[in-house]
This record gives C-alpha cells, sequence and structure tokens, in this order.
C-alpha cells in the first residue's frame, strides 16, 4: 500500500487541500483539524514562483503530507515557462513535498521529473486533464498504461463530464482498470458526484480548495468533507484503516 508522507492511500478516501501562495495559517490549520489529509501546493498559480520562495512556502507545513504541482497551461495550469525551469522547480521541492504531480503528456520533462522523485524516495502522480470530455475506454485505458510505462506510482485522470454517460465511463475505469493506485475525477457540473462518491470506490484522493477554485467543478472544503462524512457515517468503527486521526 502506497504512503504520502504520513497518510496511507486505498484504506479510506483522502482530501487534498489545493493552495496558492500566501494562504492563512490559520484557515489551513482548521481544515486539517477538519479532516483534510494532504497540501496540495498549485507551484503554476503561485505569484512568487522564485525556486527559494517556493521552497519557504512548502517548508511552512513541513510534517504535514504535501504535493508539489506546476501545472502546464495546455492542462489548465498557469505556467507558462519553459520546461527546463519547470524541470528545475520540481527538483528544487523535493525537499518539501512527499509527492509530485507530473503531466503524462510533459514528454520533455516526465522521465527526468520521475527519475529526481524516486531518487528522494518521493510519490509521483502521474496526470492528465482533459477539459473538453471524457476520453473514451480504449483512450483511459492508454493513459493508465502510459503512466505505469513511465513510472507514475499513481495515475490521475481529470476529465470534463458532460452526462451520466460519461461518468459512468469513468467508473468503469476506475473499478475495472487493472491499476489499483488511480485518481480519477469528472470536472463540471455533471461531474460534481464523482468527487464524493469515487474515493469510496477507491479513487485515492479528492480535491479541494480555499478561497478560488483550480479546477472546473470542485467543491469547497467545507462542503467536501461534509458529503464525505455523511455518506460515510457509521464506517469508521468497520474502517480500521484509517490510521489519520484527521481521515473522513
Amino acid at each position: 500500500m502506497l504512503r504520502l508522507g504520513s497518510v496511507a492511500l486505498g484504506e479510506c478516501p483522502r482530501v487534498a487541500l489545493a493552495l496558492r501562495d500566501g494562504a492563512r495559517a490559520e484557515a489551513v490549520q482548521a481544515a486539517l483539524n477538519e479532516g483534510v489529509d494532504i497540501l496540495e501546493f498549485r507551484i503554476d498559480l503561485f505569484a512568487n514562483q522564485d525556486p527559494a520562495a517556493v521552497q519557504a512556502e512548502l517548508a511552512r507545513w513541513e510534517g504535514t503530507p504535501r504535493i508539489a504541482t506546476v501545472r502546464m497551461a495546455a492542462e489548465g495550469g498557469g505556467w507558462r515557462g519553459n520546461e527546463a525551469d519547470r524541470l528545475a522547480l520540481y527538483r528544487a521541492v523535493l525537499a518539501h513535498a512527499e509527492a509530485v504531480d507530473v503531466e503524462l503528456a510533459a514528454d520533455a520533462i516526465l522521465d527526468d521529473a520521475v527519475a529526481a522523485a524516486h531518487d528522494q524516495g518521493r510519490l509521483v502522480l502521474g496526470s492528465h486533464h482533459d477539459f473538453r470530455e471524457t476520453p473514451p475506454p480504449d483512450r483511459l485505458a492508454a493513459i493508465a498504461d502510459k503512466g505505469r510505462d513511465h513510472g507514475a506510482d499513481i495515475i490521475k485522470v481529470a476529465a470534463n463530464c458532460q452526462n451520466t454517460g460519461d461518468v459512468q465511463t469513468l467508473a468503469r475505469f476506475l473499478l475495472n482498470t487493472a491499476y489499483e493506485d488511480l485518481v480519477v475525477i469528472g470536472m463540471g457540473a455533471a461531474g460534481l458526484c464523482t468527487r464524493i462518491f469515487f474515493p469510496m470506490l477507491g479513487s485515492r484522493i479528492t480535491y479541494t480548495f480555499l478561497g478560488e477554485a483550480t479546477a472546473p467543478g470542485q467543491l469547497t472544503c467545507e462542503a467536501t468533507l461534509r458529503y464525505l462524512k455523511a455518506f460515510q457515517k457509521g464506517a469508521a468503527d468497520s474502517n480500521a484503516g484509517c490510521d489519520s486521526a484527521d481521515s473522513v
């Protein structure tokens, strides 16, 4: 079973809080106290992307499981620099992040980023984001295979859902693919339900935010935790594997 820092993935739904730089420590700590398990630092959305400043921001939360993400603009992120600088930034933050999220389409840096992370014992989320549609089953399978071929520890697929058929396609992918360590998310209004129910079907992490959403259809932190707790009521006794006191 994979562990992201102190958090075991797969025993119960895990919640990641997406953050920009300058987030109020009190608000972040309150979210952790309420049940957030992981902090995702959206470095591509930071106002200050200087490596030293980024390191200092992540270091504020030493001891809390952290994902470092520098998402390229082509997949909905804010990074518009070159790939050499992006790879250097990934390498710079590895001392202060338990995992990195790198797009599977980032052919120029993917293998180097994976190798750098693994050299320091960090996990890699190999991600794919499609803001137009939900890929058909054969393409989803190919995405998963590419992730494994390039050494990703977790394969993350976020796709736009237009209707319940798209949600069902993603659910079948989550349940039937050969790979267990998946994060599957339906974006947009039709995919809203996936952010609560897919974690209960085995999707390793669901994402939420403070302030401004980082992806279409994200629920607020308060709503995410409330719904997960409501639908998991009574499950805690039977799910003894949830070893974090903050887990929902």
